[in-house]
C-alpha cells in the first residue's frame, strides 16, 4: 500500500446557518487535513503531521482524524496553546465568506526542530500547499526543510499553492512557490494562482509557463469550468465538471480535487479517467456544508472510476465559456 504524509495547520470550522446567525455547525478542517481525509477514504494509507493544540478544538481535529483512519501519532502537542479558527457564513448559492481568527495559532509556532528526522520514512509522497509557508516563519522554514528532504530522499511533493491573502500577499506567494519549485513534482492551483505565478491570462498559456518551471505534472483547477492538466512530455488534458444542484459550498473543494487525483494516480489510473474522477470527488465535497464530509468511500469511487473507464459515465464537457453550477477552489 502506498503511504502519503501531509504537513499543514488544523482549523477548526464554524459555519453558520443562514436561516438563524445564533446557530453555527462545527468542523474541523485545513486544507492538507481535507486532503488527507479524502486520501484515507479511497483506502489511501495517510500520515498527517503538525503542531497541535491540546485545547477542546485541538482534541476535536485529532479524534476526528483517529475516526478517519489518518496516522497522526506524530503530532506535536503543545499544552495550553490554541487551534486557529475559521467563521464561514453563506454569501449567494455560490460562494461562502470566510473569516479567519488564527494568528498565534500552535501550528504557527511550529519549528524544523520539532519535525522528527523520519518522518519521511516509508513515504511514496509528501503533499503540502502553500499556507503552511505562509502561517509564520517557523512554519516556512520546516515546510522548506521537509520539501528539500523529500526530493533528496526521491520521494515526489506535490504542492497545492493554495493562495490565501490573509495569510500573505502576492508577492510573498510567489516567492514561497518559487523556492521550492524544482522539487515539486506535481503542482495544483487555480486560475488566479496561475496568472499570479506566470503573468499569462490565457489558462493553457499560463499551464504551459508552469510546466516549463519543471514539475512533471500541472493541474489547473478552473473553478465552474472544469479543469487543465499539463506534463512535461507536452501532453495537456482538459475535464469537465460535474453540475450541483444549489446550494454549494465551494470551501474544501480544492482539497478533494487534490484528494482524487493523487488517490488515482498512486493507483495508476489513467489521467484521462483520473481527472474526471478528481472533478467528481470535488463535485460531492461541494454538495456538503463541511470541508471533508461529503467525501466518498473507496467503494463510491471505484464504481464511479469503473464507469468512467467504460464510457457509461461522463461529466459536463470542458468550456472555458459555459458555467455550471460547481466551483473548485
Amino acid at each position: 500500500m502506498t503511504t502519503v504524509l501531509t504537513l499543514g495547520e488544523p482549523l477548526a470550522t464554524l459555519t453558520v446557518d443562514d436561516a438563524d446567525p445564533r446557530v453555527a455547525a462545527v468542523h474541523v478542517a485545513g486544507a492538507e487535513l481535507n486532503t488527507a481525509v479524502g486520501l484515507a477514504r479511497q483506502g489511501v494509507e495517510v500520515r498527517w503531521f503538525s503542531r497541535s493544540a491540546d485545547d477542546a478544538l485541538g482534541s476535536l481535529v485529532l479524534a476526528t482524524l483517529r475516526r478517519e483512519g489518518v496516522d497522526a501519532s506524530r503530532v506535536v502537542l503543545a499544552t495550553g496553546e490554541r487551534t486557529g479558527l475559521i467563521v464561514k457564513q453563506r454569501i449567494d448559492d455560490h460562494a461562502m465568506r470566510s473569516e479567519h481568527y488564527r494568528a498565534g495559532s500552535a501550528s504557527s509556532r511550529l519549528s524544523p526542530e520539532e519535525v522528527p528526522g523520519d518522518l519521511l520514512e516509508g513515504v511514496d509522497l509528501l503533499h503540502v500547499t502553500g499556507i503552511t509557508p505562509a502561517i509564520g516563519e517557523g512554519p516556512r522554514a520546516a515546510w522548506t526543510a521537509l520539501i528539500r528532504s523529500a526530493a533528496d530522499r526521491l520521494v515526489p511533493v506535490s504542492l497545492d499553492v493554495n493562495h490565501r491573502p490573509q495569510l500573505v500577499d502576492d508577492d510573498g506567494i510567489r516567492d514561497i512557490v518559487d523556492s521550492v519549485i524544482d522539487s515539486v513534482d506535481t503542482l495544483f492551483c487555480n486560475e488566479e494562482e496561475a496568472q499570479l505565478l506566470t503573468g499569462e491570462t490565457d489558462p493553457e498559456r499560463a499551464l504551459a509557463a508552469l510546466v516549463a518551471r519543471g514539475p512533471r505534472t500541472v493541474v489547473l483547477k478552473l473553478g465552474r469550468r472544469g479543469a487543465l492538466v499539463g506534463f512535461a512530455d507536452g501532453r495537456t488534458l482538459r475535464g469537465g465538471v460535474w453540475p450541483v444542484p444549489l446550494p454549494t459550498f465551494p470551501v474544501g473543494a480544492g482539497d478533494a480535487f487534490n484528494a482524487g487525483w493523487i488517490a488515482a494516480a498512486l493507483g495508476g489510473v489513467d489521467p484521462g479517467v483520473a481527472l474526471p474522477l478528481a472533478a467528481w470527488t470535488a463535485a460531492r465535497v461541494v454538495a456538503d456544508p463541511g470541508d471533508h464530509d461529503g467525501f466518498p468511500s473507496a467503494a463510491e469511487v471505484a464504481e464511479v472510476r469503473e464507469a468512467l473507464t467504460r464510457g457509461d459515465l461522463a461529466p459536463e464537457p470542458y468550456d472555458v465559456g459555459a458555467p455550471v453550477e460547481v466551483v473548485v477552489r
